[in-house]
């Protein structure tokens, strides 16, 4: 779960990165720009926070789980109602999607984790090498 956890962290994180981008790839309105470059730092900022706490043997911190999730749900609306045009309302949805499920991912390792999501890398490769 722990490596679930890092990887799809990992991708959303860059995800949250391409969402800052997006606006100047795709013309839209200034304030789908305005809420790609506001939602997308806060969902890079947390998502990046999760992974970085998974990836380091510490438990994803609940706050930044539950802040990328709403950061992903309103990258995933926002171009319904600012600017539903495609194919960037696609592309939005599909990014939308992949920040929601990184905080979703980092939740469910804090509470169902195990042992595992408790343990630092080193722990973890030691441990398999005694085996």
């Amino acid at each position: 779960m722990v490596n679930a956890t890092k990887w799809l962290g990992l991708a959303a994180t860059v995800v949250s990165v391409v969402v800052i981008l997006l606006p100047a790839v795709f013309s839209v309105p200034h304030t789908q720009a305005l809420t790609n470059l506001l939602v997308g730092e806060i969902a890079a900022l947390a998502v990046g926070h999760s992974t970085y706490r998974a990836a380091s043997g510490k438990q994803a911190a609940p706050l930044a789980a539950v802040t990328a999730i709403v950061c992903g749900l309103l990258l995933t609306v926002s171009p319904m109602f600012l600017y539903a045009v495609d194919p960037f309302l696609t592309v939005m949805l599909l990014f939308g999607l992949v920040v929601t499920a990184g905080g979703a991912v980092a939740i469910v390792d804090r509470y169902v984790g195990g042992e595992e999501g408790r343990q630092t890398g080193a722990q973890r490769i030691a441990k398999r090498a005694g085996n």
